[in-house]
């Protein structure tokens, strides 16, 4: 699974690195004979802290299910640093908090973070004053200000992804509905050449083959051999329009495999779809697969959003008169998971086409079972 990494992250890596290597310079001067085995555990898990917060997928990612213990630790890790290193040299220590402010927004409104931001500089610089048993309070001022400004501009950082998300999302559908209007075209010249080509050509064969069949008994010698072959020809020529109609009106419709098929092509690498679709299932009715196109893109977002999935299985089958489709992936959902938008959108949907959604959950995964209406194509 390809994982995201941006710029931002490796930005973050990069400042504690420094901070990292500073201070073990620092150390080096003013405690030259002291263990630092507890300062460079610290400073290493603060670092594999924010790796792994950071990676776009994961159960200690961010949005995973350990994201927020595991960020609670970082900040953790920051305390106890300095904690453990004299105030006067290590102020700058602030740096890492400042890291960590600026990954709240992914997890909180920007509101909520700013409000924790300033507790955790309250904190922080109190302990500093504790330490020092001077005031700090102009320090507290200038480093609390950068905290709110890395939070600040990650919030809108977040806003605008969310916004590239949301008009990537419209892109796709489309992208889709313009799919469905070309198929929308090509099956009604389809079957406007077909009607024309059974209405027209093949009433005026059917005459044409009674017409013989009464010459032939009209006439005789070779005459009559003459007049059965043109009757022979007749049929078959009729025979091959009739053929000819059929298979324009059973490609008018939309294959089912198709049109997923064309959402597919503009996911994230890493997520891998596998769809279990029947080349015959068509979708005889407009409306109704741009819907079903609609549902099947949201349930494609909902798994890269809400269970860091690397793998979708899509499955259809034809049961009588009803199409079931079933969507499952290989992610986890956290615990507190609750159906939003998303899911009543998707259930708005099928109430409108007469369809209905079944929610399950298949090892931590989320499992979606649709089932719709379902009628064979009238190729009469």
């Amino acid at each position: 699974m390809k994982t995201k990494f941006d710029f931002a992250s490796l930005a973050g890596l990069l400042t504690w690195l420094l901070v990292y290597g500073v201070s073990l310079f620092l150390l080096a001067k003013v405690a030259p004979d002291k263990n630092l085995v507890a300062e460079h555990a610290l400073f290493l898990g603060y670092g594999a802290a924010f790796w792994l917060l950071t990676r776009e997928q994961g159960v200690c990612s961010l949005l995973g299910r350990f994201g927020l213990p595991l960020l609670v630790l970082q900040l953790g890790f920051a305390f106890a640093l300095i904690w453990l290193l004299p105030a006067r040299h290590f102020d700058f220590l602030s740096i890492l908090t400042i890291i960590w402010a600026a990954m709240l927004p992914f997890v909180m409104p920007t509101a909520a973070a700013m409000l924790l931001t300033v507790l955790v500089v309250a904190a922080w610089f109190s302990l500093i004053a504790w330490q020092s048993g001077s005031s700090v309070w102009i320090s507290a001022l200038l480093y609390g200000s950068f905290h709110l400004f890395a939070v600040l501009v990650q919030s809108a950082s977040r806003e605008a992804e969310r916004a590239r998300d949301e008009l990537e999302q419209k892109h796709q559908q489309l992208q889709a509905t313009q799919q469905l209007l070309q198929a929308a075209s090509r099956q009604s010249e389809r079957t406007r050449i077909a009607r024309n080509l059974h209405d027209l050509v093949g009433h005026h064969l059917t005459a044409l083959t009674i017409q013989l069949q009464v010459a032939g008994h009209l006439t005789d010698g070779e005459a009559k051999v003459q007049v059965g072959k043109c009757h022979q020809l007749a049929k078959l020529l009729l025979a091959d329009v009739r053929e000819a109609v059929s298979t324009m009106r059973q490609y008018a419709d939309v294959a089912l495999v198709e049109a997923i098929a064309s959402l597919i092509k503009v996911l994230p690498e890493q997520l891998v779809v596998k769809l279990q679709i029947p080349a015959n299932i068509m979708l005889h009715d407009l409306q109704q697969a741009q819907h079903l196109l609609c549902i099947v893109q949201e349930a494609l977002s909902n798994s890269l959003k809400h269970s860091g999935a690397s793998e979708i299985q899509i499955d259809a089958v034809v049961n009588g008169e009803k199409l079931q489709l079933t969507i499952v992936d290989n992610g986890k959902l956290s615990a507190s998971w609750q159906p939003g938008n998303g899911i009543k959108g998707i259930q708005e949907r099928l109430a409108e086409c007469g369809g209905s959604l079944e929610l399950t959950t298949q090892r931590q995964a989320m499992q979606l079972s649709i089932t719709l209406p379902y009628k064979e194509s009238d190729n009469a």
